[in-house]
C-alpha cells in the first residue's frame, strides 16, 4: 500500500527529516527537479518547455527544473510571478542558480507567451496553499489553462487544496503531476483528482524505511494492485469446494430479482466454494439461469417477511459469511440481521438493509469488527444523520469517525472509495463512470462475501472487493462505452481481471 498524507503531516514530515539531519531542504527540492525532468524525458523530449513559478518552495523546484532543462540543451524559459527581491531561502538559491545559467524570466503569464511553447509547467503553489488564487496567479490559472497545452504540475496542481482535494478560487488542470515521496489525499479526492490527471510519485528520501519511519497521525493508504495480489486467496491443487468458503446470501424481491442474481453470480467468481442464496419464493426461479448456486426458497411470497428471516436465520450454521440486503426493497429484514449481527459470522450489509439499520438504532449496539457496511452517500447520511454535504466534503474523516464509533468496517462508495475500520483507511481509485448504473453495488457486496467467506479480514475483503469491482470495469470498458457498460459486463470481466493476478 502507498500511504497517503495531508498538508499538515507532510509539512511535519519534511521538518522533522531536515531538523534531524537526515535531509536537507536544498536536496530535496534537486531531487523533485529531477523528477519532474524525468518525466519531462519520458513523455516530452524535445519539446520546448515553459515554467510558471511562484515565490515559494513549489516555485523553487521549478527554478531548479529550469536550470536541468537548459544545461541538457532543452528549449525552455520561466515566468516568474512574485517579485524576485521577496525570494528567500533555497527558492532563492534556486532562483540565482537558474539566472546564472541563462535562464530567462518573463514576469508575466501571457497568451501570446504560452503559444511559443509545447508544453507548460505549474510550479505556482505546492502544499503550501491553503487560500484562494486571486491576482496574477489566477490570471495565469485562466490562461494557461485555456491554452490548450500539456499542462504538469510539480507535486499538485496550483488551487487544488493538498488534504481535500477542494478548488481555492480556481485550479490548474494538468495532464500529469508529479508528486514527491507520498501521495496526497487532495490528489485522491474529487474534484482534485480530476484536476491531477495522472499522478507520478517520485520518491526523496533514499530507502522506503526512511519514508514509513515516522508517527503519522492517521494512517490512510492507496491500495494497490500489488496489495490484492498479496491477499487474494491461494488454492493449494487438493483444494476443494468446503474448504473455499460457505457463503449465504439473503437477498432479492419479486420486484428486484436481478439484485439477487448479480450479487449471487459474483460472489461465485470471487471464487466461494459453496454460495447459497436464499429469496423469497418467488425469485427462486430465476436461479435456473445460476446453476452454480444452490438457490433456497425463504417463503412463498414476492417480499422478505418473518417467515423468510426465520428460514434463512436456519441457513446460518456452518457459514463463513453472509451478505443481507441487495434488492430486498421495503420487506421487513431486521429480525435476520439482529440475529445474524448476534451470531457473530462475517455479515455484509447493504443496500436495504442499510437503510432499515438507519431505522433501528438499538441494533447499533450490536455492531461488530466482522461486520461490512457498504453504504453510498445518501445511506450514510442516512446510518449516521450527517448531511450529504459534510459527508461529500470529508469522506475520509467520516468513514474513520463511524467506524471506529460503530466498530466496524465502512465501505464507503464512491468515485474514491474509502474503506476503514476506525485504525486504518484505505482509498481505491479503480473504475470508471460506467459503474454509475444499478446493480454495480450489487456486484460490489458479493464479491466482498466471497472473499469474506475464503477467509479475508472483514478490511482486506472490502479492499479487494472495491479493488475488483473498478478494475473490472476498466477490463470491460475496454469493449464498452461508460454509456453501454451493464453490471453484467462487469461480473464477467472478473475472471480475466483475477486471472492477473
Amino acid at each position: 500500500m502507498k500511504r497517503v498524507v495531508t498538508a499538515s503531516e507532510m509539512r511535519a514530515y519534511e521538518q522533522t527529516r531536515f531538523a534531524d539531519g537526515r535531509a536537507e531542504s536544498l536536496d530535496w527540492m534537486e531531487r523533485a527537479a529531477r523528477g519532474v525532468d524525468a518525466l519531462l524525458r519520458a513523455r516530452y523530449l524535445n519539446w520546448s518547455v515553459l515554467v510558471i513559478c511562484g515565490g515559494g518552495n513549489n516555485g523553487g523546484d521549478g527554478f531548479a527544473l529550469l536550470r536541468l532543462l537548459i544545461k541538457r540543451g532543452v528549449c525552455c524559459d520561466g515566468v516568474l510571478l512574485a517579485k524576485a527581491e521577496t525570494l528567500t531561502g533555497d527558492a532563492k538559491t534556486n532562483f540565482l542558480r537558474a539566472s546564472d545559467c541563462g535562464v530567462r524570466f518573463f514576469d508575466a503569464c501571457t497568451e501570446e507567451l504560452i503559444a511559443r511553447y509545447d508544453v507548460v509547467v505549474d510550479a505556482m503553489f505546492g502544499t503550501g496553499l491553503s487560500r484562494p488564487i486571486t491576482g496574477v496567479y489566477a490570471d495565469a490559472v485562466a490562461q494557461i489553462n485555456a491554452s490548450g497545452k500539456p499542462v504538469v504540475a510539480v507535486d499538485i496542481p496550483s488551487g487544488v487544496d493538498v488534504t481535500t482535494g477542494a478548488v481555492l478560487g480556481c485550479a490548474i488542470r494538468a495532464d500529469e503531476t508529479v508528486t514527491f515521496e507520498f501521495y496526497k489525499r487532495g490528489q485522491l479526492l474529487f474534484p482534485g483528482r480530476d484536476l491531477c490527471g495522472e499522478v507520478i510519485l517520485h520518491p526523496l528520501s533514499d530507502t522506503m524505511v526512511e519514508r514509513e519511519d515516522s508517527n503519522f497521525a492517521e494512517q490512510v493508504f492507496l491500495f494497490t494492485r500489488e496489495d490484492v495480489a498479496r491477499l487474494l486467496p491461494k488454492r493449494p491443487i487438493d483444494s476443494h469446494k468446503g474448504r473455499n468458503g460457505r457463503a449465504l446470501l439473503c437477498v432479492g424481491s419479486g420486484t428486484y430479482t436481478g439484485a439477487a442474481l448479480l450479487s449471487t453470480a459474483a460472489c461465485l467468481r470471487a471464487g466461494a466454494g459453496l454460495t447459497t442464496a436464499t429469496v423469497p419464493g418467488a425469485v427462486k426461479s430465476a436461479f435456473a439461469s445460476l446453476p452454480e448456486a444452490m438457490a433456497s426458497a425463504a417463503n412463498d411470497g414476492r417480499d422478505w417477511d418473518d417467515i423468510a428471516c426465520e428460514n434463512a436465520i436456519a441457513l446460518l450454521s456452518q457459514k463463513n459469511a453472509v451478505c443481507i440486503g441487495c434488492g430486498v426493497g421495503e420487506g421487513n429484514i431486521l429480525p435476520l440481521v439482529e440475529a445474524v449481527l448476534a451470531s457473530k459470522t462475517p455479515v455484509v450489509l447493504d443496500a436495504d438493509a442499510l437503510n432499515q439499520l438507519a431505522r433501528a438504532p438499538e441494533l447499533f449496539k450490536l455492531l461488530h469488527d466482522n461486520v461490512i457496511l457498504t453504504p453510498h452517500v445518501a445511506e450514510m447520511a442516512r446510518l449516521c444523520g450527517e448531511a450529504v454535504s459534510t459527508i461529500l466534503a470529508d469522506p475520509i474523516g467520516i468513514a474513520q469517525t463511524y467506524a471506529k464509533k460503530w466498530n466496524c468496517v465502512v465501505l464507503f462508495k464512491g468515485a474514491t472509495t474509502t474503506i476503514s475500520n476506525g485504525r486504518e483507511t484505505r482509498l481505491n481509485t479503480t473504475g470508471n463512470a460506467g459503474l454509475a448504473k444499478g446493480g454495480s453495488g450489487d456486484v460490489l457486496a458479493g464479491l466482498i462475501t466471497g472473499l469474506l467467506a475464503q477467509g479475508l479480514s472483514p478490511l482486506d475483503a472490502a479492499s479487494c472487493g472495491a479493488y475488483l469491482l473498478g478494475a473490472s470495469a476498466d477490463v470491460a470498458l475496454d469493449l464498452l462505452k461508460e454509456r453501454m457498460l451493464l453490471a453484467r459486463d462487469v461480473i464477467g470481466a472478473i475472471e480475466q481481471t483475477i486471472e492477473g493476478f
